[in-house]
């Protein structure tokens, strides 16, 4: 029947075109404002507390639209999982996983660049006493989002090599992407458990550029037209039917 081949107007097609959109502005965006955050300086607690303050601004719009940025990739991928097969027990693991790891990174996002921008601007008309505790707190609030982040990245890392492992069972650009999960997703692994408490920053470049790539290999694959692209659609109508049954 005309209803086998996927058409532009092909609602399913039209969906996952719309999360590989999705997945792309945001790897574009956040590599954008990441450039852009950068520290206050300072040679002593108050005035490292003047600088983070002085950015006040800036660390909130970059993390926020980092948090974006992480809501954008969530839907992305979740889409990616469901074109790949929810039923499937790897598929779902791996989006369980990444969605927690989503979770993950926006808690440090959170604490990057609101958190301790707040705890700054509280502390640098305070007393001597108040200044060196700000100081302190943030120091430590540094080794919690670093642990928050590299949490992050692993389970991320996890849900991308579980897409990966059903990828590279397929053919020709489907078994690509898979390749770029799997390579990504085991560099990120090394890395993270290569570093110290806090990572250099070859270690975060690493990660980032890593993601990256798999970003960039998952925008295409969504935006691609699917080669089984009439089972697929009959699969998810299938799938959407008996989710209402039920």
């Amino acid at each position: 029947m005309h209803h086998d081949a996927a058409t532009p107007t092909d609602p399913s097609l039209q969906r996952t075109r719309t999360a590989g959109i999705a997945i792309a502005a945001a790897t574009i965006l956040s590599t954008i404002f990441v450039a852009l955050d950068h520290g206050g300086g300072g040679n002593n607690p108050l005035e490292i507390m003047q600088g983070i303050a002085r950015l006040q601004g800036l660390k909130e719009l970059v993390h926020a639209v980092a948090i974006a940025s992480v809501c954008a990739f969530a839907f992305g991928y979740a889409t990616l999982a469901r074109r790949l097969g929810l039923h499937r027990p790897l598929v779902l693991a791996g989006l369980t996983t990444y969605l927690i790891g989503c979770i993950a990174m926006i808690g440090a996002t959170i604490t990057d660049g609101f958190v301790t921008t707040h705890i700054a601007m509280d502390a640098i008309t305070a007393t001597p006493e108040r200044v060196a505790f700000a100081y302190n707190l943030i120091r430590y609030a540094g080794v919690a989002l670093n642990d928050m982040a590299k949490l992050g990245w692993l389970l991320q890392a996890v849900g991308t090599l579980a897409w990966s492992a059903a990828l590279v069972q397929e053919r020709g650009f489907h078994r690509t992407a898979g390749v770029v999960g799997v390579l990504s997703s085991l560099l990120v692994v090394a890395l993270i458990a290569g570093s110290a408490t806090y990572m250099t920053m070859t270690s975060l470049l690493s990660i980032l550029v890593a993601q990256l790539i798999w970003n960039v290999a998952a925008a295409v694959l969504l935006v691609r037209k699917p080669a089984n692209s009439g089972s697929l659609s009959r699969q998810t109508d299938r799938a959407d039917a008996m989710q209402t049954m039920t």
